[in-house]
């Protein structure tokens, strides 16, 4: 073909004849000239356009090219306008455990399952152990529709049952994570609309401080903007209640039965985040109903409320505390072990005056903490925090004997930043149980101690 520029050449090259000959041509074939010439040349713009057009092309992606998504880290798929992102971590834990195995209180610092101090586990004394379990997957997808934005996430972990460590720990996955969210509604599995996200302060331990509200359920959420910085949350959440039931004083506990889930959690939260810091207050109403299937059964209300706040001192400094306290509070709180207790009435030394009667356990609990900075990427967190619940020894007799009565824990570690991608840290952790007794039976038989040092080294990606 062509090129543009022998066409241009020929171009001038013809008009330059036509004038040369100037009076040799009659008026109308100057006419006849002046055509061609204006033909030539819209021939010669669209034979440019063309060759415009196509270069334009060739620098354009195609259409299922990969490109930028919406949030930090993800991209869209090709011919679509969802943007995803798989993201995750690495994390190796190591630690020894004084005063008693990790076989007792587990790869998370449980502070209620500290064996007591007579007890033979006790005796045992500490142990070390590694383990790659709390490394996450995670991904996480945006959608622009016509009432906003679209979002997904699907979360898990390894910290389901424990496999074998003999040849490989094959530790179960497990799901932490799975909802939806479109504009303001929420649904699936995620944390409780009770927990207070905001005063949260960083651990190695996997299950943090006494007090701390923990845990993750299935839901529907709504979520309204009040005012600057205040929104409010309201949600039913799945409910599942804890019990402890015996047929009379000092007859053995038998738990998690005739419990009937009739009714949804019901949680409010208000949450205000100045510039300042953060103030979260929440409530959870629950509804416990036990049924033998005997004639015999009760139903009662129960719950809690939570106020936490967290203030941003000089430089990253900050200081936070929480308190929960409620009756039947149960699992929304560590350390919370029973919702409620039950005298069965099938048993013949069965009190009639509290026969099959639901007594809720009242807790109180809270903890405070403080993370200081020593340089932009080295950071410390102390943290301190306690948990009292009710047992009804007087109800239970000796079937009250271990059941936790009170909790504390302290945290003290210090974490590394290398680069932004990696955390490195060292916790110290202490923790101190008391369980119920009903004939003190000394003070051996009733508390426990123990202490574990624990190195995290986690890889972000």
């Amino acid at each position: 073909m062509i090129n543009t520029t022998f066409k241009t050449a020929l171009l001038g090259s013809g008009a330059a004849v036509a004038l040369l000959a100037g009076p040799a041509f009659a008026a109308d074939d100057n006419a006849d000239l002046k055509a061609q010439i204006d033909a030539l040349q819209n021939r010669l713009n669209q034979l440019e356009t063309q060759s415009t057009t196509k270069a334009q092309k060739e620098q354009v992606a195609p259409a299922q090219a990969v490109t930028g998504g919406e949030f930090p880290g993800s991209w869209k798929l090709p011919g679509s306008d969802t943007s995803i992102s798989f993201s995750g971590y690495v994390k190796a834990d190591s630690f020894f455990t004084m005063n008693a195995p990790s076989t007792a209180i587990g790869d998370s610092f449980a502070v209620t399952a500290i064996p007591m101090k007579s007890s033979a586990a006790n005796s045992q004394g500490g142990d070390f152990r590694m383990h790659s379990r709390q490394s996450r997957l995670r991904f996480d997808s945006r959608t622009p529709t016509d009432w906003g934005s679209l979002r997904t996430r699907i979360e898990g972990d390894f910290f389901g049952p424990a496999g074998n460590q003999r040849v490989s720990n094959s530790d179960s996955f497990r799901v932490r994570h799975a909802y939806g969210q479109l504009g303001p509604v929420l649904a699936g599995q995620t944390w409780s609309t009770f927990m207070d996200q905001d005063t949260f302060f960083d651990t190695v331990d996997f299950y943090g401080a006494a007090g701390q509200e923990f845990v993750r359920q299935t839901q529907i959420r709504y979520t309204a903007s009040v005012m600057d910085s205040l929104s409010a949350d309201f949600a039913i959440e799945n409910p599942e209640q804890a019990n402890a039931v015996s047929t009379g004083p000092g007859a053995a506990l038998a738990t998690n039965v005739n419990g009937i889930d009739q009714m949804p959690d019901f949680v409010v939260a208000l949450r205000y985040r100045p510039s300042w810091g953060a103030i979260n207050v929440s409530g959870v109403a629950r509804n416990f109903n036990y049924n033998s299937g005997n004639n015999f059964d009760d139903n009662t209300w129960g719950g809690g409320g939570h106020l936490g706040a967290t203030v941003k001192l000089w430089g990253k400094d900050t200081i936070g505390a929480v308190v929960n306290y409620g009756d039947g509070l149960g699992r929304y709180v560590n350390g919370s072990v029973r919702d409620y207790y039950v005298t069965s009435c099938s048993g013949t030394s069965a009190p009639t005056n509290s026969c099959n009667e639901i007594q809720t356990t009242s807790s109180l609990g809270g903890w405070a903490a403080f993370t200081h900075y020593w340089a932009d990427n080295l950071r410390s967190n102390i943290i301190g925090g306690a948990q009292t619940n009710s047992v009804p020894v007087a109800q239970l007799g000796s079937a009250a004997n271990g059941q936790t009565d009170q909790i504390v824990t302290t945290h003290i570690n210090l974490i590394w930043n290398p680069v932004s991608k990696v955390s490195i840290g060292l916790e110290y952790m202490m923790g101190w149980r008391e369980v119920a007794s009903s004939n003190n039976t000394g003070f051996g038989n009733t508390s426990g101690s123990a202490q574990r040092l624990q190195l995290g080294m986690q890889y972000n990606f």
